[in-house]
């Protein structure tokens, strides 16, 4: 099961107690209109805008989008930084962004698209969410204003795009709402930079 951040009792206790000020929306995204009918996991879920039962997500806009309705998935990836520091060489032959030589990856922004009624799509930012649940953690110095994700598993899925970059979305979205690691597999990584396969 994903690991998500989990509500201190204080708050959870708070909930239990006066669900009506809780400004979750479990009575219309919820399983049950009772408060009592969810444990602390799905409660914890529910803070951080995730209602699985009925497949919706509180997206960075303050505003719900239904899972179901997604046809695929968006990462702005700005910038990386590498274990050997690229020269002018490898900066022109782009070896230097080989996926090996990749430490961290640093992005801007995740989304969701889904189709409004003329066919268009339409962009749901989900940065924030994937921060509150602690999957993304803040840039530091030269990368203040980016998320940091670890190139832990140093591979390009399918040939086309960073593992790692793709993670999120498998076990935060996928995993959550569907249990299937990809269900959603539409996953585009936009960026200016080419990371290569070793």
């Amino acid at each position: 099961m994903e690991k998500i951040k989990t509500i201190d009792k204080t708050k959870l206790n708070k909930i239990l107690k006066n669900p009506d000020t809780s400004g979750l929306a479990y009575k219309r995204y919820g399983k049950s209109e009772n408060i009592k009918d969810y444990s602390e996991r799905e409660i914890s879920e529910m803070v951080l805008g995730i209602y699985s039962h009925k497949k919706y997500l509180l997206v960075d806009g303050d505003y719900f989008v239904n899972i179901n309705e997604v046809k695929g998935t968006e990462c702005i990836l700005e910038d990386v930084s590498y274990h050997k520091k690229p020269t002018l060489e490898t900066f022109k032959d782009n070896t230097c962004n080989a996926i090996s030589n990749i430490r961290t990856f640093y992005v801007k922004d995740y989304f969701l698209i889904t189709e409004d009624s003329n066919g268009e799509n339409t962009k749901h930012k989900i940065t924030k969410y994937l921060y509150k649940i602690g999957f993304l953690n803040s840039g530091r110095g030269k990368f203040n204003g980016l998320y940091s994700i670890a190139n832990d598993y140093a591979t390009i899925e399918q040939g086309l795009f960073p593992k790692d970059l793709y993670h999120p979305i498998k076990r935060y979205i996928n995993g959550l709402f569907f249990s299937d690691d990809y269900r959603i597999s539409d996953f585009k990584v936009i960026s200016s930079l080419k990371i290569t396969a070793n």
